[in-house]
């Protein structure tokens, strides 16, 4: 996937945003129709999403995140499983293992855990190199 492919995917208007200054505790947010979550608020608990998931620069997950594609412009404590791209942003802090078949990390971000790229074909992990 082309990094320019995988900024379009983030730019697509969005169906669920929690907005700034919103707290949602002890939840498990999962949607199935590839639609798009926008956080800007705190979540604590697991999210699944087919679609995009957006954290935003004041946005802050506590949990377990399995998506299609994730840009994280936030912070995000727990771990990451994406099945396409994931974009880490300048301002993103995250703490804990990620794994996307696709990756983008811009200067500044931070990882503190474990990262695996590549495809995944009929469950088995084909490995990329990372130079």
């Amino acid at each position: 996937m082309a990094r320019s492919h995988i900024m379009d995917e983030f730019t697509k208007p969005t169906n669920t945003v929690i907005s700034k200054g919103f707290t949602i505790q002890y939840a498990y947010f999962t949607c199935e129709d590839s639609e798009s979550m926008r956080i800007e608020g705190t979540v604590i608990g697991d999210i699944e999403i087919d679609g995009v998931l957006i954290i935003g620069d004041s946005g802050y997950v506590d949990g377990n995140i399995s998506a299609g594609s994730v840009r994280v412009a936030g912070r995000i404590y727990g771990n990451v499983q994406c099945q396409h791209a994931l974009h880490l942003t300048s301002t993103a802090d995250v703490t804990g293992d990620v794994s996307a078949s696709s990756l983008v990390i811009d200067n500044g971000a931070i990882l503190l855990g474990y990262l695996q790229t590549g495809v995944v074909v009929e469950d088995e992990q084909v490995k990329l190199s990372c130079s």
